[in-house]
């Protein structure tokens, strides 16, 4: 693993290359002059959120490339973490947790026992702090791509986020249900998305699960211990990652 600093930038890379000035934000600046106490012209790795990332070496403000930027495919299927509203900011713990584990997009879920609801200028704060915890996630586990922090939906509405009438897969953590592993086929990296639907303290009510099931869902099982939901989707996400052959 290389111990050169790596940060997101806001710049689009695609058209970058040895010699350009990349601009770094008041953010990235901070980390790596005041966290970092890195000096001009220390290696530094910047990568645009878009699955591109370059070398290059720190000067006033910006990181002047030394090599073009390396191009990494985007994996497939999608990988998503639909991840029913919990309490407090352990949502923050999610995210970052997912982040690290190669998740594509995040989305949280308004289900029936969901304590928590975010309406107006909280959940603009809330979504802000989220993009932040995955931007840092992001930079931490050195990922070229930024996970994406979709806007709250209803439990209803997972089927069809989760596209299961277009080659979409749903899978619903259930206690009891089929386990994971024993589900996962080699076919299933054909599928257009994976989608992994934890529930809230407490879970999915038996009539949420009916519907989703009813509706296209795959009832999964976690394991024989009892999780909390903020790991939940982590221990879901890492077998499916592996499973899918993301891990290779």
């Amino acid at each position: 693993m290389s111990a050169t600093p790596f940060v997101h930038v806001a710049a689009d890379l695609a058209a970058a290359g040895p010699g350009d000035a990349v601009p770094l934000g008041e953010d990235e600046a901070h980390h790596l002059t005041r966290v970092l106490r890195l000096r001009t012209g220390a290696e530094v790795e910047v990568a645009d959120g878009r699955g591109r990332q370059a070398v290059g070496v720190l000067d006033a403000g910006v990181v002047v490339l030394t090599a073009a930027p390396v191009a990494t495919p985007r994996p497939r299927p999608e990988l998503v973490l639909a991840q029913a509203l919990p309490k407090g900011r352990k949502l923050d713990e999610v995210v970052r947790l997912a982040t690290e584990l190669g998740v594509d997009r995040v989305v949280p879920v308004v289900a029936a026992r969901s304590v928590v609801t975010l309406t107006g200028e909280r959940a603009e704060r809330a979504a802000e702090r989220w993009r932040a915890v995955g931007r840092a996630a992001a930079e931490q586990a050195r990922r070229p791509f930024l996970p994406q922090l979709a806007a709250p939906v209803d439990v209803a509405a997972l089927p069809r986020d989760a596209a299961v009438t277009d080659g979409g897969l749903l899978l619903v953590a259930v206690p009891g249900a089929t386990p994971l592993p024993d589900l996962l086929v080699p076919s299933w990296r054909g599928c257009r998305r994976v989608t992994v639907a934890i529930g809230p303290e407490g879970g999915f009510t038996a009539d949420e699960v009916a519907a989703l099931v009813a509706a296209g869902a795959q009832a999964v099982g976690l394991g024989p211990t009892v999780l909390r939901t903020e790991h939940a989707g982590g221990a879901a996400l890492a077998v499916v990652a592996a499973l899918l052959g993301r891990w290779r």
